[in-house]
């Protein structure tokens, strides 16, 4: 008997729509999305990685049931590829800083050096990382998005510290007349509460040392960086990640400004929409954007215009880095138009009922689909990411049920 591969079989997955039981709703394409930033695969195989290398850890994310692999190209505010808008990581001038890099880089794994020393080793061998992974996850069956980190701020407030000094550009350093303000600068209540009470304050240290999307030459570098990744890999669609990081303006210029972010989104739906053109096939564009619907218009992006204007294609409601209360999924599904699809991002959790607790609401609630961010940080801490979990929860029939509710 003949079967159909699995790579239409994940296909038809993303395709097929939810149904819901109001009769007046409408159908919404369902995806269960897997993010991954530009480096955790290339941290911890000592140098020189090969291809094969990276296989298993895509496999794993298709064998899940994941619909949908998202990808980020910048590591910080540099890429994993060599760019011509900007450098890839480990490309140093400095002596000093390239001896220190391979050092670490060949003796101590989870590191960036590490992994600059593996893009290094794959540019060499006719590759780069970034297409390694898009091609796997494409044999896997899945839908691949490129997820642009918007705002990269790792790090701006110890510039010269190692490793940081390796993901800070020099696009960066020798424009601080571009910055929204100064590392360090005191952060309004507004974004306390994006962070909200678990991110480490380092993180509102780094916010206002951001680049200030006002500024046309700031709007003009992200273009290029995200034209020169969309023509360079075959990927369905654009993510731009507003929460890395959500400062994109001076304090009290946000209003003003709803326009030109708006324009300049604008802008990159017009790029997806030529490159579909030109391939034959649609390039998605999605936005990952904040909590609560009314913090995207206090920090300058005017979501719900997009959505109505048919900018988007959809949108991925997200805390910052960690779950402090339940994504107000209603709130947003109100404002948004009713066939427009909406996801709900899981942050990383140490306990898995607490995947499944959040996972159950979000589906109460009638989401689109799931995405878990950054869940393959536990491996930071010598522990593998449970992948039966990530299976569990792509769907809310398949779901554990919570042991008090067992029945004997």
């Amino acid at each position: 008997m003949c079967h159909p591969p699995r790579s239409l079989l994940l296909l038809a997955c993303i395709l097929i729509p939810l149904v819901f039981s109001q009769a007046d709703e409408p159908e919404r394409p369902h995806r269960y999305i897997y993010n991954s930033d530009a480096d955790n695969m290339f941290l911890y195989k000592g140098p020189p990685m090969q291809p094969e290398d990276v296989y298993p850890y895509i496999d794993q994310v298709a064998a899940a049931g994941v619909t949908t692999f998202s990808m980020s190209p910048n590591d910080g505010m540099v890429m994993n590829f060599p760019s011509k808008h900007a450098r890839m990581l480990g490309d140093e001038d400095d002596s000093a800083i390239l001896k220190q890099l391979e050092e670490t880089g060949l003796t101590k794994p989870g590191t960036l050096s590490r992994a600059a020393l593996n893009y290094k080793a794959f540019v060499e061998q006719g590759h780069d990382a970034m297409g390694i992974a898009v091609e796997r996850a494409k044999q896997q069956g899945m839908e691949v998005f490129l997820s642009f980190r918007m705002n990269e701020v790792h790090g701006v407030d110890t510039p010269d510290a190692f490793p940081y000094n390796l993901i800070l550009s020099r696009y960066w350093r020798e424009h601080p007349e571009y910055w929204i303000g100064k590392p360090g600068d005191e952060l309004s209540q507004l974004h306390q509460d994006i962070l909200g009470p678990r991110t480490s304050p380092v993180v509102g240290k780094w916010l206002p040392g951001g680049l200030d999307f006002a500024h046309d030459d700031v709007r003009q570098r992200r273009f290029d960086q995200i034209e020169e990744c969309i023509e360079r890999y075959d990927v369905d669609g654009l993510e731009l990640d507003f929460q890395r990081f959500p400062m994109f303006f001076k304090y009290g210029e946000e209003e003003q400004n709803l326009a030109v972010m708006t324009e300049f989104v604008g802008r990159l739906r017009k790029l997806t929409d030529h490159k579909g053109n030109e391939r034959g096939r649609p390039m998605l564009l999605s936005a990952r954007v904040m909590a609560r619907p009314e913090q995207n218009e206090a920090v300058g992006l005017d979501v719900f215009r997009w959505a109505d204007e048919g900018l988007v294609d959809f949108l991925i409601a997200s805390h910052y880095l960690r779950n402090d209360f339940p994504l107000p999924v209603q709130e947003y599904r109100e404002r948004m138009p009713q066939d427009m699809p909406l996801y709900a991002s899981i942050e990383v959790e140490p306990k898995a009922e607490t995947y499944r607790t959040l996972a159950r609401q979000l589906f109460a609630e009638r989401v689109d689909g799931l995405m878990l961010f950054n869940y393959f940080t536990r491996r930071e801490s010598g522990n593998e990411p449970d992948f039966e979990l990530v299976k569990e929860l792509r769907d809310p029939k398949t779901i554990a049920e919570p042991e008090s509710d067992k029945v004997d």
